[in-house]
């Protein structure tokens, strides 16, 4: 028996049609993630009309992706894959997952896990890559409802930019993805943010490059050269540059080989923005093919990366 709990943070998503439209609320009502240029009563407004008013695009992206977010599905086979690298290694914590704008959210695990008798939580992030508006905002909330219900919330698995198995995780297939195109560009596509997020002192910049740094010290150099662009721009403030459609009308005549950095499991931005968006971009600028690589997703390594990560965490706690 144990009074420790794992959560596993990551965003959720939306799983049905009649989803989209309040997991886009939660999202752009959320100040920690969406900076409403206005009073701060007034973004409750703001997100329903933001969120009304792209609702049915977004709804018509989903449609062309099965329906729904997989990220559910995705995040529960990471959940057992880690449950099962825990209890190999001896340890009984049971691994629970928590979306920060989709079922299951802090609140209601919150309420079960008490009721069974957790008294702590150690919470996992799935964003590899230090962000308040990611990681920062997941841990607000969880702390918030951990106190309501009575729980402590223990130093975590926060980030891991240059962890060597989550580096192993992209690098392995990125090299197997070369071994077959040997003049490819690799293209290295990131979530982006606000600028002045950064310009404010958030992390999440210096450790995406920190990631991709490492990626090409593995690799080498390569014919083909590397390129760095970010991606899920939304609004019209200033946002991380380049930004990826740009980055790919310049590559005309070139094989292509995506790789998204800041993703874990396969979701809108990777099943609809890179895959048919962005892909649509590449082709019509002329390049001769484009290949994008999966998310880490249940890779071993990636796992092995959780693991030793949260055992470290157990040990110290």
């Amino acid at each position: 028996m144990t009074d420790t709990a794992v959560l596993l943070l990551n965003l959720g998503g939306p799983l049905r049609q009649a989803d989209v439209e309040p997991f886009m609320y939660k999202l752009f009502a959320d100040a920690e993630i969406v900076k409403f240029p206005g009073p701060r009563f007034l973004q409750p407004l703001y997100a329903t009309c933001l969120s009304r008013g792209r609702a049915r695009e977004v709804r018509g992206r989903y449609q062309e992706i099965g329906g729904g977010s997989p990220i559910l599905r995705e995040t529960a086979r990471q959940a057992a894959a880690l449950r099962q690298a825990l209890r190999q290694a001896g340890r009984p914590e049971p691994v629970k997952i928590v979306f920060r704008y989709a079922a299951p959210r802090a609140a209601g695990m919150m309420r079960a896990l008490a009721a069974q008798g957790i008294r702590r939580l150690l919470p996992v992030t799935l964003y590899p890559h230090d962000c308040q508006g990611t990681t920062g905002s997941s841990l607000s909330e969880l702390a918030r409802e951990a106190r309501a219900a009575g729980l402590e919330l223990l130093p975590g698995v926060l980030h891991y930019a240059t962890d060597p198995q989550y580096l192993d995780s992209l690098a392995e297939p990125l090299a197997a993805a070369l071994r077959s195109v040997p003049g490819a560009t690799v293209v290295f596509s990131a979530h982006s943010l606000p600028a002045k997020a950064i310009a404010a002192g958030d992390p999440y910049q210096r450790e995406i490059v920190a990631t991709v740094e490492a990626l090409k010290a593995r690799l080498g150099p390569i014919p083909g050269g590397y390129r760095l662009a970010y991606q899920s721009k939304v609004g019209p403030i200033k946002w991380l540059e380049p930004e990826l459609g740009s980055v790919l009308k310049t590559l005309a005549g070139r094989d292509l080989i995506v790789l998204p950095v800041s993703f874990v499991s396969e979701h809108i931005e990777t099943l609809h923005e890179l895959d048919i968006l962005f892909r649509g971009v590449a082709l019509k600028a002329g390049v001769r093919s484009y290949r994008r690589l999966p998310a880490p997703g249940v890779h071993p390594a990636f796992i092995r990366c959780l693991a030793e990560r949260t055992l470290a965490a157990l040990t110290s706690s």
